[in-house]
């Protein structure tokens, strides 16, 4: 195990919970994306997924941005989610692996970067976006700082000074994506407020933005 990982490892099950398993990716381009499962148990009562393998490089965050140029994302699913090697056989399972592993390569293959309120559609505009899987009209998602974990889990120093931020991958409705594009982050975390969204993973939550 690498410096990096050890890093990721020891940062997640210190501030997040133990690793129960990871999900190793067997096939991979040129960025290995592993997944950290973080189960739950009587005093965590939800599933946490963290990738590690995204830092292994810096974004191309601009050269006058303070913002983190090392990140890594995670999921907070509902205890009891289907996570094994056969209920992945389900897209309806799988989606929000997919969509991490996804979010985790596009600023390395796109030469951009992804940090706080940033967005991406489940499709290449607006008429081809679709939902991540049958039973969700989630089709896109948001980062977020993982609030439901705690401050201390959003982040830490590698060993070689750099930081690394972890993001929390919020799922949208189209109508909430096209508000946020419209008015900006905060008025759209106003109202996951007002309703109670948090960035916990619900596939049948209905939509903040009224029609």
């Amino acid at each position: 195990m690498d410096t990096e990982l050890q890093d990721i490892t020891r940062h997640i099950e210190r501030h997040i919970g133990p690793v129960g398993t990871v999900f190793h990716e067997a096939v991979s381009d040129d960025l290995h994306i592993d997944v950290h499962h973080v189960a739950s148990s009587l005093f965590r009562r939800r599933e946490v997924l963290v990738t590690s393998g995204m830092s292994a490089r810096p974004m191309a965050v601009p050269s006058q941005s303070r913002e983190p140029r090392f990140a890594e994302v995670l999921v907070v699913l509902p205890k009891g989610w289907p996570l094994s090697k056969a209920d992945f056989s389900d897209e309806r399972n799988y989606w929000p692996i997919r969509l991490m592993k996804r979010l985790a390569r596009y600023p390395h293959h796109a030469n951009t970067w992804l940090g706080f309120g940033h967005t991406l559609a489940h499709g290449e505009a607006k008429q081809a976006t679709v939902p991540y899987a049958e039973g969700t009209s989630l089709c896109a998602a948001i980062l977020l700082p993982p609030s439901s974990l705690g401050q201390a889990a959003w982040s830490f120093k590698r060993a070689d000074g750099q930081d690394v931020f972890f993001w929390a991958v919020v799922p949208l409705h189209l109508s909430e994506l096209e508000f946020k594009l419209e008015h900006g982050v905060d008025p759209l975390l106003e109202l996951f407020d007002r309703h109670g969204v948090t960035d916990r993973i619900d596939p049948a939550r209905p939509s903040v933005v009224g029609p």
